[in-house]
């Protein structure tokens, strides 16, 4: 079985992740974009298992959710596959006007993750091949090589039934440097898409904040009679401070290219009025990819990271689509109904994901700005029934991965 490390390592050999670095770590051509979506709880293999690949697989598969062992050794490339035959794949298709992103897509099954580790969560291994907090993720590698001018490097937002409206499982800078998640719609629309306007109360108050703080500190440093070490630090403080009060002035100066793009506010948006409590989690990412979306095609960022059921895995949907929080509904799979939740849920996130692919696909600059988006599973909340603790023959506990890429 390939392991993730094994795959890009062969991959960028033999060209198929090739155009992707050269493009990222280049210093000549207009940046790509890169959109990091992760179901925390787990993508089964199933939800992505495509017709023709469940007859090359061969019958072993059965009625199974997982099927780890009847991977073959040599990895095994379909081309030309019916993707949307898939039970979750389906909005990939075309038709009624919407572009078909089947021949855009690839899927990516039984890649074994063994360093992440399982139990509920692998936390940061899901986007580091690395045991949880050991590593900084892809997104943090890549978002200084993607920025170019763009105000934010990355872009992380998701839905957790924490009760805290910033989470820090997901992503990292670096080994025990957490990266925060912005979970709640509200506070990512203020601190994304407030200072656009001089007339804003919340850009004027933190613009007002950035210039007293670094005022403040000026003023410090010039009665300052510390060590040199404590100076640093004050200087350090000053050189942020600085950064984060010029992208204000950036983001006031591209007010006119984003505020067209603006999705509804969140005091007044539909999928956030009046909701459930706990909330409805699919229509609070939406919400999220919404706000991605115009941040992309705004150009305030060329990097997002969308993650559902971060930091607090036990998420709530609709009655239509479960009524039972998503603990449950993976402790009782086996159940018919919970499945069914189960892959309604995984459906939703690929349709929203191919929302967002057929917005960047249709933006003027698409032609020379290629954008690249994946799904990427990370481990699931429960290792007695998921993907994420499943075993092999001969082997200790195991992680797998499934993939599904567009661009």
């Amino acid at each position: 079985m390939l392991t993730r490390r094994a795959l890009l390592k062969s991959a960028v050999a033999t060209g198929l992740f090739a155009p992707f670095y050269r493009e990222a770590l280049a210093q000549t051509v207009k940046p790509m974009r890169l959109v990091l979506v992760l179901e925390c709880n787990g993508i089964y293999p199933e939800a992505f298992l495509s017709s023709g690949t469940r007859t090359a697989l061969g019958p072993r598969i059965g009625r199974r959710h997982n099927f780890l062992d009847v991977y073959p050794e040599t990895p095994l490339l379909r081309t030309g596959d019916d993707l949307s035959s898939a039970l979750c794949l389906g909005p990939l298709a075309g038709g009624s006007g919407k572009l078909s992103l089947e021949n855009r897509a690839a899927v990516l099954l039984g890649l074994s993750s063994l360093i992440a580790g399982g139990g509920h969560s692998s936390g940061t291994g899901a986007l580091s091949c690395a045991v949880h907090g050991s590593a900084a993720t892809l997104d943090a590698v890549l978002a200084p090589k993607l920025k170019r001018t763009a105000p934010f490097d990355a872009i992380r937002l998701g839905t957790s039934s924490a009760r805290t409206p910033i989470v820090y499982e997901t992503c990292a800078y670096g080994p025990r440097r957490p990266a925060g998640i912005l979970v709640n719609p509200m506070l990512a629309y203020n601190t994304i898409f407030g200072s656009l306007s001089a007339g804003t109360a919340v850009g004027q108050e933190r613009r007002m904040l950035f210039d007293f703080a670094r005022e403040d500190v000026k003023a410090a440093l010039g009665t300052f009679k510390g060590n040199s070490h404590e100076r640093t630090k004050l200087e350090r403080y000053l050189a942020s401070l600085e950064t984060l009060r010029s992208r204000e002035t950036q983001l006031q100066g591209m007010a006119a290219q984003v505020m067209p793009l603006l999705p509804p506010h969140p005091s007044v948006n539909p999928l956030l009025v009046g909701g459930s409590t706990p909330p409805d989690s699919l229509k609070w990412l939406e919400a999220q990819f919404e706000i991605a979306t115009t941040a992309l095609l705004g150009g305030l960022t060329n990097l997002v990271v969308l993650a559902a059921g971060t930091s607090g895995f036990d998420v709530a949907y609709d009655s239509s689509i479960a009524n039972a929080g998503r603990h449950d509904l993976q402790h009782g799979i086996d159940t018919a109904a919970n499945w069914t939740g189960i892959a309604a849920v995984t459906r939703q996130h690929v349709a929203l994901v191919a929302k967002l692919a057929r917005a960047l696909a249709a933006s003027p600059e698409a032609s020379t700005r290629p954008a690249r988006c994946w799904i990427t599973r990370s481990s699931s909340s429960c290792p007695t029934t998921a993907s994420s603790t499943t075993r092999r023959r001969g082997s200790g506990p195991s992680s797998s991965s499934e993939a599904m890429r567009w661009g």
